[in-house]
């Protein structure tokens, strides 16, 4: 986890200028291509130079043949490079929308049942009250752990990394991981296992490319056929319905609820449309294949114009037509472990935290924060919530109105003299009958 800190500040360091970054950018995965590209150019260039081999396409001035077809394939080539970056982006933007969009519906289904479902087990139009049940709570705290572990099970998913064994989230779903469907098997596990081994070796490669489910062999489709995130959904709901047969919860909440986890099954689906949807496979090879073309075949049409300067354009050329490609190639799809793919992890972490603290403190009510003593409503602030006993409706908004235009109520002097001639009567602390 460190380590992993310490890269980010290597990677996203403000006080590094962005143009001397190697972190982070695509030089090195577009370095090799470019190179190979400039000792072809200097190849051409020093041929042309130094012997009377002439690899010109033209010998006329450079301002005719040269530059039509600079322009020309340059002009094709930025429209297909421009309609690949966008359409990339549009893809990394739509994931990090369907993210955020994902955690609101685990913040609202976190919100709804940890007020809604009352912890001492009373019905819902019980007004008795009763100590809270450390049952009722483990409920709770256990489907909490299951949000948590939809959105961990969700990042996996998309990394397209089976099973269960990760440390974040073996331990969210152990109350179910023996009911699952597919993870009972000592054999997939072990295969769960070695196939996860082998995606991790890849990632650590420096020049890699992420398979696609179009290019996966078919052997190696069946590790990604369990849903874990749609059986986490099915286990949530159990205990929704559950609470709603019991009389815990009113129809009103339970439809909230319910529609929360819709939410949830909706963002998985679109998550499932970016991930096995990318643009088609012809569209990446024709690309690539004209802009090799390009930079290959431009110093031959530099060379009688531009002679040794034709070395340093096509460095540059080939540098940022290659990294424009590999931009559009990895944001494609935005889910992986490159450094421009979207930072699962962090999002899941920063999850964690907000739900933890939540679970952490006992469900408020208006008696813990709005008739306390420290709540202070009025612009007086010698005249506290707890008062409102010695008052009445009337006093109460004139006393409300009477910090703006005094002239329409009583003035703050007579409120504090009501107050005052009761206060001996009262108790340390008062408590108000909110109707519990």
């Amino acid at each position: 986890m460190e380590s992993e800190k310490i890269k980010k500040r290597l990677i996203y360091n403000p006080y590094v200028p962005e143009f001397i970054r190697w972190k982070g950018s695509v030089i090195p995965h577009v370095i090799v291509q470019t190179i190979l590209v400039t000792v072809i150019a200097a190849i051409v260039v020093i041929l042309f130079e130094l012997t009377d081999i002439k690899l010109s396409v033209s010998k006329a001035p450079p301002a005719t043949i040269s530059n039509i077809f600079t322009q020309i394939i340059g002009i094709v080539v930025g429209l297909l490079l421009t309609y690949r970056t966008n359409t990339a982006y549009d893809r990394y933007w739509e994931g990090r929308k369907l993210w955020s969009t994902m955690v609101v519906q685990i913040r609202n289904f976190t919100r709804y049942m940890w007020i809604g479902v009352r912890e001492d087990g009373r019905k819902k139009n019980d007004k008795q009250y009763e100590q809270a049940k450390p049952e009722i709570v483990i409920e709770k705290r256990t489907a909490l752990n299951l949000l948590l572990g939809f959105s961990v099970a969700v990042k996996h998913y998309l990394r397209e990394e089976p099973g269960y064994k990760y440390n974040d989230l073996e331990n969210l779903i152990s109350s179910i991981r023996t009911n699952l469907p597919g993870f009972t098997s000592s054999t997939m596990k072990d295969e769960n296992n070695n196939n996860h081994e082998q995606k991790s070796a890849r990632h650590n490669k420096l020049f890699r490319r992420k398979l696609k489910p179009h290019e996966r062999n078919k052997e190696d489709r069946h590790y990604f056929e369990q849903n874990l995130p749609l059986d986490i959904t099915l286990y949530l709901s159990s205990y929704v319905d559950t609470q709603f047969n019991k009389g815990t919860i009113d129809v009103p909440l339970t439809n909230q609820l319910l529609a929360s986890l819709n939410g949830l099954c909706d963002c998985l689906s679109q998550f499932e449309r970016i991930l096995r949807s990318p643009i088609p496979l012809a569209y990446s090879i024709h690309l690539s294949q004209t802009v090799w073309i390009y930079c290959l075949s431009l110093p031959f049409f530099l060379v009688s114009g531009s002679h040794w300067s034709t070395i340093i354009v096509v460095f540059f050329v080939a540098f940022i037509l290659f990294g424009l490609e590999h931009i559009g190639a990895e944001i494609e799809n935005p889910f992986g472990y490159d450094e421009n793919d979207l930072d699962l992890d962090e999002f899941c972490t920063h999850l964690k935290r907000e739900l933890d603290t939540i679970a952490a403190h006992a469900p408020p009510t208006i008696q813990d924060w709005i008739y306390a003593p420290e709540n202070f409503p009025f612009e007086d602030k010698n005249v506290s919530a707890l008062d409102v006993n010695n008052l009445d409706v009337d006093e109460v908004r004139s006393l409300l109105s009477v910090g703006s235009n005094p002239e329409n109520g009583k003035s703050s002097l007579d409120i504090q003299e009501v107050v005052g001639e009761t206060s001996e009567e009262k108790t340390n602390s008062v408590t108000v009958d909110v109707g519990k």
